[in-house]
């Protein structure tokens, strides 16, 4: 009788290692379809495909052939069984295997015959699994798996050349000093954003922030403390970028933007006042700051549902808030309306 098998004893780190690759949930890849598209010849198979499985779902990354959703729950999803115990699974005949007599799904299959091997980390992490489906059953005598498995190491690669391509591409959009988005990612992140507002009509907002007297900090207290500041601050900035679509950037030097699309000025401003108010209890010193600790000057721009300004606009109005701030004391927000 069918029983939903309990996570593998390193579910943690295989979670991570899915996670890393950023791959959940995306679009076909040549790569990967090449080798279904192999495993469903070879074997004369009708459907073969190549499933992730995180702690909640099993996203088909590949299918060839027909009869296969782009997603399952997990502790509805044969490929878990694979995943728990980190070893091939073949099933002659679902319908009629012991091992499967109750499982949800298996009676609403057009398929008998199941095949399925795991993508392996280097420390043994099953991370995925790449199976093939037959209608009708066949012997395990006459069955194979060792090409299966072949492919299944060939999608392993794939998938390791995949994450090392995405920590290279991560790098190199990132900044050495506080591991904020950098300005070649900002630009990138903007014009994404850009498109999304033209699409949706959401509102867009973005904050240009500026760190006040900072030449005046490295001057007097050190370069490695203005470093450590920029660091602190970066992480306050960070932690204000909640959502997966934010992106906290660092725009040169001591200026840092925000862009946060789908937040209206009100919400935007929300977000303004939580980093002055978290950059104040933190407390960072500085000689000749504002009240001896170091202070931020917010300038905050939002094109609204309807604008017909270019994004180029949003920027500058952004940027002439921020002028505004700094101009009137600092150590305070101006919304440019």
């Amino acid at each position: 009788m069918f029983a939903v098998p309990q996570p593998p004893s390193n579910e943690n780190e295989r979670l991570d290692f899915i996670f890393s690759c950023g791959i959940l949930d995306t679009p076909r890849d040549e790569r990967f379809d090449r080798i279904t598209r192999l495993a469903s010849h070879f074997y004369e198979a009708d459907a073969a495909f190549l499933g992730f499985i995180d702690d909640r779902y099993q996203w088909m990354k590949s299918i060839h052939g027909e009869g296969i959703a782009p997603w399952i729950e997990r502790d509805r999803s044969i490929c878990q069984i694979v995943i728990s115990s980190g070893e091939p699974l073949v099933v002659s005949d679902m319908k009629t295997d012991s091992r499967l007599r109750g499982h949800p799904v298996v009676p609403l299959l057009p398929f008998h015959f199941y095949a399925g091997v795991p993508l392996l980390t280097e420390n043994g992490a099953a991370v995925a699994s790449l199976c093939i489906l037959k209608r009708e059953p066949q012997p395990l005598d006459r069955f194979n798996l060792s090409p299966l498995k072949d492919l299944g190491e060939i999608a392993m690669d794939e998938l390791e050349l995949w994450r090392h391509n995405r920590d290279l591409k991560r790098a190199a959009e990132r900044d050495g000093l506080t591991d904020l988005a950098n300005r070649r990612a900002f630009d990138a992140a903007l014009d994404e954003a850009w498109q999304n507002f033209q699409r949706t009509q959401q509102p867009l907002s973005l904050l240009m922030l500026d760190l006040d007297h900072f030449k005046a900090l490295n001057d007097h207290a050190g370069h490695q403390a203005g470093d450590e500041a920029l660091r602190q601050f970066a992480r306050i900035l960070s932690d204000a970028a909640h959502r997966p679509i934010d992106l906290a950037a660092r725009y040169g030097g001591e200026e840092f933007a925000l862009i946060l699309p789908n937040m209206d000025h009100a919400g935007a401003l929300e977000i303004a006042w939580r980093i002055k108010t978290s950059l104040e209890e933190a407390g960072i010193p500085h000689p000749v700051g504002i009240a001896g600790r170091l202070t931020v000057s917010v300038g905050l721009a939002t094109l609204p549902p309807g604008s017909t300004d270019r994004i180029e606009m949003l920027v500058a109005r952004a940027d002439s808030a921020l002028y505004r701030a700094k101009r009137q004391g600092r150590d305070r927000i101006i919304v440019e309306k």
